[in-house]
């Protein structure tokens, strides 16, 4: 509506509805502005109102109940025009108001305004960045607005899947009937008498997941080498079109971070499911590309603060910090990792690929923009992924090293305090021995895993083991044990079959933000003894800036 069209639809109301007051006919007359502005934006509509008023109150009909009428609609219908005027947004315009923040670093009014939605609903699509990103990513639509509470069904479509992964991940065979008996012996245990395990529900389950059945060999001694070379043929002509700095490997390993020589008798072969072993472990994800570039560690402790840690902006320390009460790899958390690796490599305008293997805890997300996931099917991981064939082996050697070095700078200063190693040590640890893998060891593994092919390979530098096997000697006389690879077979994910426990553990995961009382603050590192581990770092820019960042 025009201003003349407002003052004469109010100029009728005033005259031809006598017993109307002139406040209710203010309200009336702006009543049908709204319901036939044409404004795309709040701020345009906001500005029409105020238009409308200013005509309404210097009308002809200049009385106080006019300016109370206005005064009265503007207070309660367009009282918090940008907090309170919520836009319907789907999913996908959700997301993209968290890259532009996340691009731009802008406050929240700044982002209400270009976006034309409340201050509020901005600060509540921020809140919830990491559960919207992950269902966008998982649901795969564009279109969707909102997730609803999940229904009986869903929570059991939830927990059977993650069976399933589990199952899977034990190389246990699965059949239709064995996902539909499973499927009804949850609804029994959490009383949902009446869930029908149809062959209609098994077929939307399988449909939704992406599940087919096929021959899976359950004795790697029987894999045939043909099945391997066709796999790696396959894959191969996959990846033909990307740059070797662009094809990247990842995967985790369990780290006891402060186990000394004499006590690993009582750790190998450890699998560390829970007790008091979960504290003296970590899990740590490696990934690195063909180049032997690596992206910062992913490491995930028991505690979600140390008080080793006070002081410190762990994001200073170049690592991404993750917490539970396992210390184990999540579904959650590595589509959080996968999703900001994504975004990463759209900003840095790179496709890559990247292999992992079929760990339940390794989501298949459809959406991401920049990343084209390859997993290894099952039994080839041991065989086919870089990260196994040395570049693990070789970081824990390294590792050790650091562990044995501060040994022995403890024991030559006759200091007490042998024992305690805390997160923050071995943090740094971890720093150096990802800067000191090789680029010919990380090369030398594409190459075995077959992924890489290559006449010849790099000469190994064998350095690094030389050091570490001088060191046992010199501690304990010997350097045949498996020191350091005492924690190879620790779990890094839960692989229980266990359907409550299941689901427990996706109701509540169990994210630890509690302090580790036990990580005495009077062990912090002292200034000597991390300039000691810093020493192990080769270039002095990296040295400074940890010494920068960490000691002072």
């Amino acid at each position: 509506m025009l201003k003349r069209e407002v003052s004469q639809y109010f100029s009728n109301i005033m005259e031809k509805e006598s017993d109307i007051s002139a406040s209710i006919a203010a309200i009336t007359t702006l009543l049908k502005l709204l319901e036939h502005d044409k404004s795309e934006t709040v701020q345009e509509l906001d500005l029409n109102l105020q238009s409308a008023v200013e005509v309404i109150t210097n009308s002809s009909f200049r009385i106080s109940g006019v300016s109370s009428g206005c005064a009265l609609f503007m207070r309660f219908i367009t009282f918090a025009k940008l907090d309170n005027i919520r836009r319907r947004l789907t999913l996908a315009q959700k997301i993209e108001i968290i890259k532009f923040v996340e691009a731009e670093n802008i406050g929240i009014r700044a982002v209400a305004e270009k976006f034309n939605i409340g201050k509020t609903q901005v600060s509540d699509i921020l809140k919830n960045k990491v559960y919207l990103s992950q269902t966008f990513v998982e649901q795969g639509s564009e279109k969707s607005k909102r997730k609803f509470p999940k229904s009986d069904g869903e929570i059991i479509d939830t927990v059977i899947f993650q069976w399933y992964l589990h199952a899977r991940v034990n190389n246990l065979p699965i059949s239709g009937p064995v996902l539909k008996e499973k499927a009804l012996e949850l609804a029994s245990e959490v009383g949902l008498n009446d869930f029908k395990a149809s062959n209609g529900w098994l077929q939307k389950f399988k449909d939704r997941h992406q599940i087919s059945y096929r021959n899976i060999c359950t004795d790697p001694t029987l894999l045939k080498e043909c099945d391997i070379t066709e796999w790696l043929n396959s894959v191969r002509e996959t990846i033909k079109g990307y740059k070797e700095c662009d094809i990247f490997n990842c995967d985790e390993t369990g780290l006891f971070y402060r186990i000394l020589p004499e006590n690993t008798m009582s750790f190998i072969n450890e699998t560390c499911i829970d007790g008091n072993l979960s504290k003296e472990r970590l899990t740590i994800m490696l990934c690195t590309n063909m180049n032997g570039e690596f992206e910062k560690p992913l490491i995930i402790g028991k505690a979600g603060k140390h008080n080793c840690f006070k002081n410190i902006n762990i994001n200073n320390l170049e690592i991404v910090w993750k917490s539970n009460t396992k210390a184990w790899m999540t579904r959650n958390i590595m589509t959080e990792w996968l999703l900001d690796f994504d975004y990463r490599m759209t900003q840095s305008k790179r496709n890559i690929v990247l292999f992992l293997d079929n760990a339940s805890s390794h989501p298949l997300l459809n959406n991401l923009q920049s990343i084209k996931l390859i997993f290894f099917p099952p039994y080839l991981s041991s065989c086919c992924q870089p990260l196994d064939q040395g570049i693990i082996q070789n970081f824990k050697i390294l590792y050790r090293q650091c562990v044995l070095k501060h040994h022995l700078s403890i024991m030559d200063n006759g200091s007490g305090l042998i024992n305690k190693i805390n997160v923050l040590h071995a943090i740094l640890w971890i720093k150096c021995a990802i800067n000191e893998v090789k680029r010919s060891t990380v090369r030398n593994s594409f190459i075995k895993s077959g992924i890489l092919i290559s006449d010849e390979n790099e000469t190994e530098d064998n350095n690094a083991t030389n050091d570490y096997k001088a060191l046992l000697i010199r501690l304990i006389g010997d350097d045949s044990m498996n020191y350091a690879e005492l924690d190879n077979k620790l779990l890094t994910e839960n692989q229980s079959l266990d359907l409550i426990k299941i689901m427990q553990e996706l109701i509540d995961p169990q994210i630890s933000d509690e302090d580790d009382t036990e990580d005495d603050t009077s062990y912090f590192l002292n200034e000597d003894i991390v300039l000691t581990n810093l020493g192990q770092i080769p270039d002095s820019t990296e040295k400074k800036k940890i010494e920068h960042q960490i000691i002072s």
